[in-house]
């Protein structure tokens, strides 16, 4: 599943594919603490708004590379958020309130 995390980022030149990988590695970290057994909502929310934390902060390297974490990217970025989610059988979980936090 990991292969395909953001892929549409990585085709668009737009986006950095260095920052790309780091916004990956994010997402990974954010599916390791999604894999633990028997979440609450509440948690994958708290997980997820820790995840774009690290992420707003990524936002100043993208616009020195001429770059954005714009709506697009936002899309991208939360439905692979989703797809960690849903591959842990979390069906209800809302893909907006999972990037509610973001500053992009």
């Amino acid at each position: 599943m990991f292969e395909d995390l953001l892929l549409p980022m990585f085709d668009d030149e737009y986006y950095p594919d260095i920052l790309v990988a780091e916004v990956k590695q994010v997402i990974k970290q954010f599916a390791k603490k999604v894999a633990k057994a028997d979440l609450s909502e509440t948690e994958i929310y708290h997980f997820a708004a820790e995840t774009v934390v690290t992420i707003n902060k990524m936002k100043p390297q993208f616009e020195d590379l001429d770059s954005a974490l714009d709506d697009t990217a936002a899309d991208y970025i939360a439905e692979a958020m989703m797809m960690v989610v849903q591959d842990k059988g979390y069906i209800e979980i809302e893909m907006e309130e999972l990037v509610s936090n973001r500053e992009w």
